[in-house]
């Protein structure tokens, strides 16, 4: 069982679906970066080696369950192209991991930083909509 702090909890539990997508996506990202942060440091430590492992699971498990989550039916080719973008990325990390590649994991965060900017400008979108002022017609009671 993962232990999630009361600020963290209250800041899910207040979110919206995008805002839990960008979640994840940060914490991958995260993840990404404390995993190329113990390569880069030599892994001559097994704690760095046990840290690295960790988070490249991590990553990858987020990557599957973003892509387990993919609404096929309604989502068209942009989840099918999210679906095979997430697979892939997994793909890579497995590589990432056993040949200690820090060039791999820098790809995955770039991509996984260009998609979670995309939803966040989906929100951005979203939020506008909602805060356009309603019009009424002549004639509306």
């Amino acid at each position: 069982m993962i232990y999630v702090d009361s600020y963290l909890q209250s800041k899910i539990m207040g979110a919206d679906g995008v805002e839990l997508i960008t979640m994840l996506y940060d914490r991958a990202i995260v993840s990404l970066n404390i995993a190329k942060d113990s390569i880069m440091k030599g892994l001559d430590d097994p704690e760095l080696v046990k840290k690295k492992a960790v988070e490249l699971s991590r990553a990858t498990d987020i990557l599957y369950y973003l892509n387990d989550i993919l609404d096929k039916q309604r989502g068209g080719q942009i989840a099918e192209n999210l679906s095979l973008i997430y697979t892939t990325l997994a793909g890579e990390l497995v590589k990432a991991n056993l040949f200690n590649d820090t060039e791999i994991i820098s790809k995955c965060i770039e991509i996984l930083n260009n998609i979670k900017s995309a939803w966040e400008d989906v929100r951005n979108q979203l939020k506008e909509k909602q805060n356009e002022p309603k019009r009424t017609f002549a004639g509306a009671v």
